[in-house]
Order: structure tokens, then sequence, then C-alpha cells
């Protein structure tokens, strides 16, 4: 008796008896094959994965991707920390330990940042990765009061970090303070 894993690649297969023998390659395991099964059904196996879309205002949007997201995101704070670095070096302030005033400066940076790009609808990181920020209510910019409302928002995610994740399992891919200013991020045209 075999005791096979949908997920199982090639290497040692476990055969049950308690030995480990080589994989033998089966005609079920190559995709090319015709005698190929797929775990989640012929069905499944036959259609292209969907992109996950909203309607917003109207007009279906392809949602963006976490992982993008957390890229554009990466890029954004590497932009920021750049500009502290910067304005760390034209101010003279010598190199020390991290100090409550650069802690300080660097959190009034970043909101400030996330205020400015968050109600134009787009950051640095997102516009690189083609995706922009839209109100579900009617798939317009996020504009001055909601991108406020989305930067608030934004403290409460990074700090409990939960707010980030809910991204990965929320069907509309929300973060928290997408949820508080009833923002998506979407896929922009191309």
């Amino acid at each position: 008796m075999s005791f096979d894993s949908p997920v199982a690649g090639p290497g040692p297969r476990w055969t049950g008896d308690g030995s480990l023998r080589p994989r033998v390659p089966v005609p079920e395991d190559d995709p090319a094959s015709p005698a190929h099964r797929s775990h989640r059904g012929d069905a499944a196996a036959t259609r292209p994965p969907r992109a996950r879309t909203v309607e917003a205002g109207g007009v279906a949007a392809v949602l963006a991707s976490p992982l993008r997201r957390l890229v554009a995101m990466a890029i954004d704070r590497m932009l920021c920390s750049l500009l502290m670095a910067l304005l760390l070096a034209l101010s003279g302030a010598e190199p020390g330990p991290l100090s409550l005033e650069i802690i300080v400066a660097a959190q009034i940076l970043t909101r400030g940042w996330d205020l400015i790009f968050f109600a134009q609808g787009w950051t640095p990181g997102s516009r690189l990765l083609r995706m922009r920020i839209v109100r579900l209510a009617d798939g317009g910019v996020p504009g001055a009061r909601w991108g406020i409302v989305r930067a608030a928002g934004a403290v409460i995610s990074e700090t409990v970090l939960v707010g980030y994740l809910w991204a990965f399992w929320d069907a509309r891919r929300q973060t928290w303070h997408d949820k508080l200013a009833g923002t998506v991020v979407v896929e922009a045209p191309r």
C-alpha cells in the first residue's frame, strides 16, 4: 500500500512498509501524460486560475495580490528610509544608537508619506508595480478624508501586524486600514 501525498514530488516514496524506496515515475504523475490525474478533479485541472475581481463604482477591477502589495510597501518603506537618512545627514546629526527623536521623526515622515499618497490613490511602490487604491463605493481615488482614515488605520495594522496579514485571507484582499477607509487595491490598467 502506498501513502502518496498529492503534493509529493521527486525523491523517496513512502510505501507503508517502513522503507523508503526510490521514486518510480508513474504516468499519472506526469502532467503531459494522458493518464495524468489531477488531485483536484479533471474540471479544475483544465480551468485556468481566475483572478479575483471586485466591483468598485460599477466597474469590475482585478484585485492586487497581497504579495505584490507587500513588495510595493517594502519599496515605499525603503524610499522613506532613504529620505530619512538624507534628512539626518543634512541635519548634521551624530551617528549613534536610535534615540526617541529619530524614532518619532521616522514615524512622522512615514505617516506624512502615507497621508500624501493614500489620498492620491497610489504610492511610488504601488505605481511601480501597476496598482492603485480605489474606493469601493464609487471606484474613485480616496481623497483627503479617506486618505487620513486609511493612514490612521495603517498605524493599527502596523502595530498589530495582523491587520496587514488580513489581506491574505480576506475575500476582497483588504487590510484593516482598507476596511476602515472602504478602499481596495486593484491592478492599474496598462
